[in-house]
């Protein structure tokens, strides 16, 4: 490890329970960040080997269609925060139809957040439209398609909303 900050990510339900009686105030105290939520989607596993999971007992396995938030946090504490496959992103997604490198977030000094899609083989979609190589702006709430895996970008505040059931 190169001693930087390590991946913050929760299990949205997990989030949910931890701050069901936190302020607004209080859940951008502990948590002052900025997200991308990787969206529950069926899981399908190489066809070219089959894995199995044993559990023992008192042992809870995650439910399908669990969505992660994952901080847009950079190891070297940065405003670029690259995004793929390749253990050198900031964010590593292990999915196949992404690529070593797939999408790069930057935020500005005012904290605007643009998206780009790093040159990827699979593309991306922003909000159902292709997203290119030069800089986007993003908004909360605007939805990535990387290959297959499905992205929401929310600000604080919005994920709040959406740990509450309101967004």
């Amino acid at each position: 490890m190169d001693g930087g900050p390590t991946v913050k990510s929760f299990l949205l339900s997990w989030l949910s329970r931890k701050h069901a009686g936190s302020t607004l105030q209080d859940f951008l105290r502990a948590h002052p960040v900025d997200w991308v939520v990787w969206e529950a989607g069926p899981w399908r596993p190489p066809a070219a080997r089959r894995e199995t999971m044993a559990a023992g007992p008192g042992t809870r396995l995650l439910a399908a269609g669990e969505s992660l938030a994952i901080a847009l946090l950079s190891r070297d504490g940065g405003a670029d925060v690259r995004l793929g496959r390749a253990p050198e992103n900031d964010l590593v997604v292990d999915d196949g139809t992404l690529s070593r490198a797939h999408l790069h977030f930057h935020r500005d000094p005012a904290g605007i957040w643009t998206v780009r899609d790093a040159g990827s083989s699979n593309g991306t979609l922003l909000d159902g439209a292709p997203l290119g190589t030069n800089p986007t702006a993003i908004a909360p709430g605007a939805r990535l398609e990387a290959g297959a895996v499905r992205l929401t970008f929310l600000d604080g505040p919005s994920l709040y909303l959406r740990l509450r059931g309101v967004a």
